[in-house]
């Protein structure tokens, strides 16, 4: 389309985001005016070692599941331009919602489609704990459990049991564990077997003292959880330790949401299982102990927050309105205009709910 196109506004985010503009990067990540079709990752790309006489696979490599899957529905749009800052100023926000299957395989719909969902199902959860067993939103920690080699032939339950058994062992009372099968070969670029889970939980006495230790003494005499995770790894092989950022440190996670969506959208699921569970719970958040309720996903501007409302765009340039089409995009900018009335300037891709 060119520069000229809405989207051109992807070229400036890019140049925010290399300066170093966190807020600018997230929009990023979210796809805000970024061609769906070029965000290809290693995860995405990478052959798996051992082809199809593999067990298992990742979320997203399956067929597309309908003809229904990624076709435009509606938009959202946040005309609160006097919020709308440095880029966006003076632009109308729009965000594209589609339709999906909700299938963790389907190569269409599983990231923007069932990882949301599921990500959304285990905020609730966590939200629900907090109110009705008194276990605090804000002290659940992100971790990982890899298993040791002789686990690496297990059945499904058997491995899954096993990492439970392992987080238990490390003062872990209860969570969730997510499924990823897979690691990274990068000098070969592909995907071997390696598993191990991640897990969103809550640690016995919490994490916060040993976030803040300051490392006087040795780790394995303390009762800390770097203590009894250590203690626990000789009994039982499994490693299990708080996930770290790009420098190796041990951060406090910001978004429970975020974390869960991000650690599903390339979880690995077992070939020709239907309805796998790759989202397991367990401890004290076990499936028995509580009902989830579940909080309604809301529309919210990327740039300012402000709830979205139904809204059509304007303006002369196509819009490219189905997912799987080169040049989707989830959100994007276009200049504010007035006069809303005037729906006939709105064009659409085929398919859409007004192309």
């Amino acid at each position: 389309m060119g520069l000229s196109c809405p989207f051109s506004i992807a070229l400036e985010v890019f140049l925010v985001v290399a300066k170093g503009d966190s807020d600018a990067k997230f929009l990023r990540v979210l796809g805000f005016g970024k061609d769906e079709t070029e965000w290809i990752s290693q995860y995405d790309s990478w052959s798996i070692r051992g082809g199809f006489r593999s067990e298992y696979t990742l979320v997203g490599r399956g067929g597309v599941a309908s003809t229904y899957c990624g076709k435009h529905k509606c938009y959202y749009k946040c005309d609160a331009v006097d919020l709308h800052d440095g880029v966006f100023r003076g632009k109308d926000i729009y965000h594209n919602v589609v339709m999906n299957c909700h299938r963790p395989s389907c190569s269409r719909c599983w990231k923007y489609g069932w990882a949301v969902r599921e990500a959304n199902n285990i905020d609730s959860r966590f939200l629900t704990a907090d109110k009705v067993l008194g276990l605090r939103y804000v002290d659940v920690e992100h971790l990982s459990a890899s298993a040791p080699k002789k686990d690496y032939d297990l059945s499904y339950k058997d491995l899954s049991n096993n990492a439970i058994l392992a987080l238990k062992a490390s003062g872990v009372i209860g969570g969730c564990i997510i499924l990823h099968g897979h690691r990274k070969d990068y000098d070969k670029r592909e995907l071997f077997w390696s598993p191990h889970f991640h897990s969103l939980a809550h640690i016995q006495g919490g994490y916060d003292r040993c976030r803040s230790c300051i490392k006087v003494g040795s780790c394995w005499d303390c009762e800390g959880f770097e203590g009894v995770t250590r203690r626990a790894h000789v009994d039982d092989g499994w490693i299990v330790s708080l996930a770290k950022d790009e420098n190796g440190k041990v951060q406090k996670r910001n978004s429970i949401f975020g974390t869960a969506w991000y650690q599903l959208e390339h979880a690995s699921l077992k070939v020709g299982v239907k309805r796998f569970q790759i989202v397991k719970w367990w401890g004290v958040l076990g499936n028995r102990k509580l009902k989830t309720v579940l909080k309604p996903i809301e529309h919210k501007c990327p740039v300012c927050k402000s709830s979205m409302e139904f809204g059509y765009p304007s303006g002369a340039e196509p819009i490219v309105s189905n997912r799987g089409e080169r040049g989707f995009v989830k959100n994007f900018a276009i200049d504010h205009v007035e006069d809303e009335n005037d729906r006939s300037r709105y064009i659409g891709s085929g398919g859409g709910r007004f192309g």
